[in-house]
């Protein structure tokens, strides 16, 4: 490897360079699609695909439909909140069209925490609390109908 390396020598290390870069190429594209591959799966369309091709009777999916949050605020009974409210009837059309069959549908209130202040004139505090719905959705597969 000295600078005296004769004109085949040169091109042979060009394309061993060459090679190893094409290599390490296809080894980042692989990385990145196996990557894009777990989150497709960790959705829940991708989920209700996956349990769909692997043959489960049943696929439950849990979606937020609304979030809020609520501050109490010293010497007031009302409460600061925001909110925010999002639709699940996309995704669930989505999941419906690969097959599958909306059987039965929840809601619980999930609490996510929650702020306290004191009253003003009066004794005790004033308690606001923060939470979102979470709607609880069960698809059957219609092959197991």
């Amino acid at each position: 490897m000295g600078l005296f390396r004769s004109e085949e020598e040169k091109a042979a290390a060009a394309a061993a360079r060459a090679e190893e870069d094409r290599l390490e190429g296809l080894r980042r594209q692989e990385a990145n699609n196996e990557r894009v591959r777990q989150q497709w799966l960790a959705s829940p369309v991708g989920g209700a695909e996956a349990a769909l091709a692997a043959g489960e009777r049943f696929y439950e999916v849990q979606l937020a439909v609304n979030a809020q949050e609520r501050d109490a605020m010293f010497g007031d009974r009302r409460h600061a909140a925001t909110g925010q409210v999002t639709s699940a009837a996309t995704t669930l059309g989505q999941i419906e069209a690969l097959g599958w069959r909306l059987e039965h549908v929840g809601y619980v209130y999930q609490v996510t925490g929650q702020s306290s202040s004191s009253r003003v004139f009066v004794s005790g505090e004033d308690t606001a609390v923060s939470g979102v719905t979470v709607g609880i959705y069960l698809f059957r597969n219609p092959a197991f109908a």
